[in-house]
């Protein structure tokens, strides 16, 4: 009697496992070689197999790329702070990514799509965020995988995660799973949730992982209008930053934001715009939380709050 397709598929991930992706790929082609003529599931899982074998040669591409000494999970801090997307296999978090920063990356319907670190700018005025799409965490153990040692490096260097779950499936479980993962390899980091496949009808399970939250922040996805801005300010919340928007006294033109230090005064703000306006800075107007009224003058040792304008005056 035939093995089934469900058994040959366990049978061809246990022997996969520990596999560097070169020789998983010799394995796979061993398979689809000598595969069996039967049509329905076999058939839908030899596409399957084709298209990890595909995954595993573009990886191999990437790596043959790099010099022994560069290594693709190693990736060159830039903005605030470096943000690792993880989450296990087809949550979305390559859409995250792209919806986030505008970076063009493969999006698919099957799972381990992303191989290797995908990168990007979340940019809000002044205030950016570096943001390093990772390859999925297994639902096994993490050594299943063959770049478990690029993904813990990836984890441990990032000061920031956002931990992605897809709300239609166990998001619960999911998120126990990733932060056993993530304590076990020692990158118990702060954090935002995302949940995504969000529509109509999942306020109750946004509810529901705000609560498993444990305080973190949490946001569904697609995000909805205006909501960047709280991504931004969640984000800097967890290093210690307040995000206030500074607009030039003389052309009017549309505040920009920039992210300050907690309790930062108008002279921090104006020498992160420029260190000659710091120069010349004599006082500034503030709306917004910090001040007793709209367009009140105050000093430059004025603190400031979340959500301020400021107009900083050099006369």
């Amino acid at each position: 009697m035939p093995i089934s397709h469900k058994d040959l598929w366990i049978k061809i991930k246990r022997e996969s496992k520990g596999k560097s992706s070169r020789d998983e790929v010799r394995l796979l082609e061993d398979y689809l070689s000598d595969w069996p003529e039967y049509k329905g599931p076999y058939q839908e899982l030899r596409k399957k197999l084709e298209r990890r074998a595909a995954e595993l040669r573009k990886v191999d591409r990437v790596l043959a790329s790099h010099s022994a000494s560069d290594d693709p999970f190693s990736v060159r801090k830039r903005g605030l702070a470096e943000v690792a997307l993880v989450g296990l296999p087809n949550v979305g978090k390559t859409s995250v990514l792209t919806a986030l920063t505008g970076t063009h990356a493969e999006v698919a319907d099957y799972p381990y799509t992303t191989l290797t670190p995908n990168v990007g700018m979340f940019s809000l005025g002044g205030v950016e965020f570096e943001i390093v799409d990772l390859p999925p965490f297994p639902e096994g153990a993490l050594d299943e995988v063959h770049y478990a040692a690029g993904l813990k490096e990836a984890c441990l260097n990032a000061a920031l995660l956002c931990i992605v779950v897809n709300l239609e499936g166990d998001f619960e479980l999911q998120l126990d799973t990733l932060r056993g993962a993530l304590s076990d390899m020692g990158a118990d980091r702060p954090a935002v949730l995302v949940g995504t496949h969000v529509d109509a009808g999942a306020s109750a399970e946004i509810e529901r992982l705000r609560v498993l939250a444990a305080g973190a922040p949490v946001f569904g996805f697609p995000l909805g209008e205006g909501e960047e801005r709280a991504v931004a300010e969640a984000l800097c919340g967890l290093i210690g930053r307040i995000i206030v928007d500074a607009r030039d006294p003389v052309s009017k033109e549309e505040p920009l934001a920039y992210a300050v230090p907690e309790g930062a005064c108008v002279l921090d703000l104006a020498g992160l715009i420029h260190k000659d306006l710091a120069k010349k800075a004599r006082r500034a107007r503030v709306w917004g939380p910090s001040s007793s009224f709209d367009g009140q003058e105050v000093g430059l040792d004025h603190v400031l709050s979340p959500g301020d304008t400021v107009e900083i005056l050099t006369r």
